[in-house]
Order: structure tokens, then sequence, then C-alpha cells
């Protein structure tokens, strides 16, 4: 039997075994393959105005942070740690902006908004929804062109409901910043970033401990005024609404909730430490090759 035929099948019968096919950066630029790190907003005035996709969740990332779901430290449970939450009793309030991300799904649709939860992980989002503050919308960078599994989000720190929701004055950048702050417990410098810039830093929710690399990145987003959304407002002291610069997060799991009755609590902490492993397995490629090539030798 042909050792292809073998490892073939055995895939297929390894539930949730799945490879995204993620470049060394951790996510593809969406402008290689016709997408943007621009979002489509729909009845901007003048009409056309864009918002930037300003922060990546990378796709090297632990796998089960890019899992949509709250249990085993996926990807909500990891927003929860950062002080976000989903919308307000679970109902999606304006409109919805679309992103292509250049990975042959074309133009689609938000998969949430999520929003600053004032520390009420249950109905703190509310209070964001009336009183205005930070919040971002995601995508999630799968299709069979770039499949990364990288998540985009467009972040910004808005007002009010009475005021419409419009964005405070530079309210993209400090908008990521302020979740980047949120991750290593302080300020960050926004007026002296550079694409060089590095932070580090823990945050848990529920049992789960998160240790997160930051590195900001130039040449995705333009540094610019032009096109971005509410662009007569939001730029501040004659620079750019957008400073062109991404905050690409690599994100592991240092700790795992193995106690299904454990509370849920959030805290960040900017300061290096590392937690004790779980007994959750994540399959690693090389695990898995040389698990399925010493089965095909058993096999024959």
């Amino acid at each position: 039997m042909h050792y292809s035929v073998v490892i073939s099948g055995l895939l297929s019968i390894i539930p949730g075994l799945a490879f995204a096919s993620v470049p060394s950066q951790g996510y593809f630029d969406p402008s290689s393959n016709g997408g943007s790190m621009l979002t489509t907003v729909e009845d901007t005035s003048p009409l056309g105005q864009q918002e930037p996709i300003n922060m990546i969740i990378s796709g090297n990332s632990d796998s089960a942070v890019s899992i949509d779901q709250n249990s085993s430290g996926g990807l909500q449970n990891y927003f929860n740690s950062l002080g976000f939450a989903g919308e307000c009793l679970g109902e999606h309030l304006g409109n919805d902006q679309q992103a292509n991300l250049g990975d042959g799904n074309g133009l689609i649709n938000q998969t949430a908004v999520m929003r600053w939860d004032y520390g009420n992980v249950q109905t703190g989002t509310c209070e964001e929804t009336v009183d205005g503050g930070n919040h971002f919308r995601y995508w999630v960078q799968n299709g069979s062109s770039a499949d990364s599994n990288a998540i985009f989000m467009a972040t910004s720190y808005e007002l009010p409901a009475s005021t419409n929701h419009d964005i405070v004055t530079n309210g993209y950048n400090l908008g990521r910043d302020y979740v980047i702050g949120n991750i290593t417990n302080s300020t960050i410098p926004t007026e002296s970033l550079s694409n060089s810039s590095t932070f580090s830093g823990n945050t848990s929710f529920n049992g789960f401990n998160y240790s997160t690399s930051i590195q900001y990145v130039s040449g995705l987003l333009p540094n610019t005024s032009v096109g971005i959304n509410h662009n007569l407002t939001v730029p501040v002291d004659g620079q750019n609404a957008i400073d062109g610069l991404v905050a690409v997060l690599t994100v592991k799991i240092t700790a795992t909730n193995t106690s299904s009755g454990s509370s849920s609590s959030s805290s960040s902490s900017g300061s290096n430490n590392s937690g004790v492993l779980g007994l959750s397995v994540s399959w690693k490629l090389p695990t898995v090759i040389g698990v399925l090539i010493s089965a095909c030798f058993v096999s024959l």
C-alpha cells in the first residue's frame, strides 16, 4: 500500500485535525490577493469612507485561541481576558462592516463586534453601547486562497450613542493601543510607536492564562487621513487619522482550566510568568506526522 494513501486515510479519521497554511509572519497580506486592510462602511458621509483593520491575532498563536468559542480557552475567552465581551444582551446594533482579507472569500460581513465590558462580562457592554468606549469588529482569514486562520480586528474608541458613536480624536490609533495596554498593564506610547516597537504581557480569564507577544508592523495600512471615516475630527495636531501601524499579536496559552466549575474572572499583567500546562492536548504538526508515519510502518 502506498504511504500517501495510508496517511490520507489516517488524517480522515482524526477528528478536528486540520492544517491551516500559516506563513512565517502568521497571516497573509490581504492586498497581495485583491483584498484590503480597510473595511467597507455603509452610509458614510461622504460615501465610500473606510476604517482601518489595525490589529491581527497571528495564525502562529496556539490553535485553541483561533477557535471562536468560550470554552477550552478559545477566542471569546481570550477576548474576555482583554476586558471585551459580546454585544449588549446579544443584540447587534448599528450597520455591519465588510472586509476582503484576500483569502478568496471576497467581501464579507464582520464575524462579530466586541465591546469594552467595564469590568462586567455579562452586561458591561450595554454600558459601552450607551456611554461609548473601546470596541472592535473582527474577521477570520480562512478562505481557500489564504488560509492562515489569523484574526483581523478593526479597533476604535467611540463616543456615546447620543453622538451616533462617532470616533474620538485619534480614536483608531488609541483604540488599538488601549487593547495592547490591557495586555501589558501599561500605557502604550502611541505618538512614538514604530515598526520596531514590541511589547508583551499576560492576561487570564476563567482559569486560562494567556501570554501575548506584540509586534507593530508597517506596510499593511497607509499612514493617511484620505478616505478614512470621520477624517475631519479624528486627526490630532496635524497628524493623519491613522498612523499606518498594525499590532500583530501572537498568543500562547500558559495555563488551562481543567475544572468546568471554575469561576469567571479576568486580570492582566505586564510581567512575564510561566503557568503550568493542564491536561488538554494540542496536536503539533511534527508530532502528528511522526505518529502517522509510525502507524504506516506498523500497518505494513
